[in-house]
């Protein structure tokens, strides 16, 4: 592993500087010693990740859509979505348009693109929003309005990063900030995103050979002539090697949320989600249900700081296929996705080119089916470069890293149970699934698998095949893929067999998912396992063993949260038998199927 351990943020340098850090160093003593700090972010809600403050509950001027001079039709008998569209034009700060009880038909997207305010119901069920689109947008799309360039469109400038600032940095230095002026208050307040080239020795890299693959998002609070100060900071180091640089985002909508409704797309036939947010920060979803899609049902994109809480999304209005997560979470950076049940998606949860993040204390069902697959219920990277993202007190069927589009890094699992069981499938049935490009995942304290069947620990080096159970599957190629053709470990100089052509494609071009089939070595030589309850040795096993360390509750709360109520916390580990032990979500999902 000499290439691993000569990486700039592996050195003892860089361990010190993190550990410098006040909070990722607490996190760190927490563990117990288990995690190291190099691994560990800050993941405080309300502070790091999550609607900063948390989400606003003092918001009780009401502007009623059924109510004269809107009138909105709530039998589900006539298009609701003008007179709708109308109070929200006539909503000021911190106003809440008001959807009564009722039935609310929207033959098009319901547009939110103005800061500060709430769209609220009377309640899942009660206030039903029905979505007869058929073109482009959702039901309800929450983003920002702007002519200005932003790094989505790559019409942003690139402000190049100086110095090699380490993971914590929040004041960047570059060469000038003048190309800021073009935007509102010179910049200041804008959402960022830090990119840097593709690090080949991590590996940071995609099939297709596109370039700048790690980023992060983050926002602009201050700046000087030849600095950018931003808030949160810096999930890792950006060495001047590389090349990084910052982009405006060109706008954002902000503090705006969506609350207490049902959306329902029985009738849609856009692949769009019919909830849609986009270019946000400190923006929420809570308790609202999403039903009967064509395709996905959740998609927040490019948001920064955003929070998704007590829903339940569901079932597809037609055969399960790809494109359908019931949570997307696309380019986004310091996400809050906690106590959620989705169920009858595929998958559950997707997690694409984003960082910082926290999906904790969701129940997602085994119903992740597409034809006679077990989807990966909890996707952890379908497009790469995810890194630093928290996974703490879930149910699934499955977590993968599946590598299709490139790589992943620094996540951790914490707390979970994966139990690795479906009633719809005969596939593999493995709970911890991380394919080629996965690096430096830590899983601490997991329960994985279930009683009543017998479970194989780990496929090592040996092809899986339908009807077996595994614990763990490391270092496979692509998903859905349960053989390779040959190996490769690029800490030991032995590349996969399309690297050295991949040097001479052009950006873009490349083998693209159907390369680099070898079994990839180094996911498992990266990958921390320490106190996981497996049933197929019925405990820790002793490569595993945590050592007398004792595990914390939980790697991002402090206390056991109200919402828990008489529920034991934590739910799940090798001191908690998730036979007996349920999470929220779970409780309320099982009492819906009574």
């Amino acid at each position: 592993m000499e290439m691993l351990r000569n990486r700039p943020e592996v050195t003892a340098a860089s361990f010190l500087l993190c550990a410098l850090a006040s909070l990722v160093s607490a996190r760190a003593e927490q563990s117990g010693g288990i995690l190291p700090a190099e691994r560990l972010a800050d993941w405080t809600p309300g502070v790091q990740v999550g609607v900063p403050g948390g989400i606003p509950n003092n918001r009780t001027n009401l502007i009623d859509v059924t109510k004269a001079p809107f009138n909105a039709d709530n039998t589900g008998q006539a298009d609701a979505q003008p007179a709708i569209m109308q109070a929200l034009a006539k909503a000021g700060e911190n106003d809440v348009v008001y959807l009564p009880a009722g039935t609310y038909r929207v033959n098009g997207p319901v547009a939110v693109n103005k800061s500060k305010l709430t769209i609220r119901g009377d309640g899942p069920g009660k206030t039903i929003v029905m979505a007869y689109n058929s073109g482009r947008g959702g039901a309800i799309d929450v983003y920002f309005l702007t002519a200005r360039g932003g790094w989505w469109d790559g019409k942003a400038p690139k402000l190049k990063i100086l110095g090699g600032p380490k993971r914590g940095a929040t004041v960047l230095s570059v060469e000038d900030t003048k190309a800021l002026e073009a935007y509102p208050d010179g910049g200041v307040g804008q959402l960022c995103q830090l990119s840097l080239k593709n690090d080949p020795q991590l590996p940071v890299l995609a099939p297709a050979n596109y370039d700048y693959l790690r980023k992060q998002k983050s926002r602009i609070v201050a700046k000087t002539a030849n600095s950018v100060t931003i808030a949160p900071g810096l999930l890792f180091d950006l060495p001047e090697t590389l090349e990084p640089y910052l982009s405006p985002g060109g706008g954002y909508i902000q503090f705006t949320g969506v609350e207490d409704l049902t959306i329902d797309g029985t009738h849609s036939q856009t692949r769009h989600a019919p909830l849609m947010m986009q270019q946000a920060y400190g923006c929420w979803v809570k308790n609202v249900s999403i039903v009967n899609v064509p395709n996905y049902h959740l998609w927040i994109n490019e948001s920064v700081q955003c929070e998704v809480r007590q829903c339940h999304v569901a079932k597809r209005n037609k055969p399960m296929g790809p494109d359908g997560a019931g949570l997307l979470i696309g380019g986004c950076s310091f996400i809050l996705a906690e106590d959620n049940i989705l169920a009858e998606a595929f998958p559950n949860i997707e997690v694409n080119s984003t960082s910082g993040s926290v999906f904790a204390y969701n129940f997602c069902d085994d119903k992740a089916v597409q034809g006679d697959l077990l989807g990966g219920s909890i996707n952890t990277n379908h497009a790469g470069h995810n890194s630093y993202n928290l996974y703490e007190g879930n149910v699934a069927p499955k977590i993968q890293c599946d590598g299709y589009h490139g790589s992943a890094s620094h996540d951790t699992l914490f707390r979970n149970w994966i139990h690795g069981t479906s009633a719809h499938t005969k596939q593999f049935w493995v709970c911890v699934n991380l394919n080629r490009f996965t690096r430096c995942y830590s899983l601490v304290g997991n329960v994985l698998g279930r009683k009543g069947h017998e479970w194989i620990y780990d496929a090592g080096e040996t092809p899986f095949h339908y009807g077996q159970h595994l614990i763990y599957a490391l270092g496979f190629p692509n998903m859905g893929n349960g053989g390779f053709n040959g190996t490769a470990q690029l800490s030991q100089n032995k590349p996969w067999a399309d690297w050295e052509k991949m040097a001479t494609l052009e950006h873009g071009k490349g083998p693209g998912p159907g390369g680099f089939q070898e079994l990839d070595l180094d996911v498992r030589a990266t990958t921390l396992l320490k106190g996981n309850f497996n049933y197929k040795d019925g405990g820790v096993p002793a490569s595993e063993a945590l050592n007398g360390a004792t595990l914390p509750a939980s790697l991002y709360l402090k206390a056991k949260p109200a919402w828990f109520g008489e529920l034991a916390w934590p739910a799940f580990g090798p001191d908690a038998d998730p036979e007996s032990h349920k999470i929220p979500a779970q409780a309320r999902y099982e009492a819906l199927a009574k």
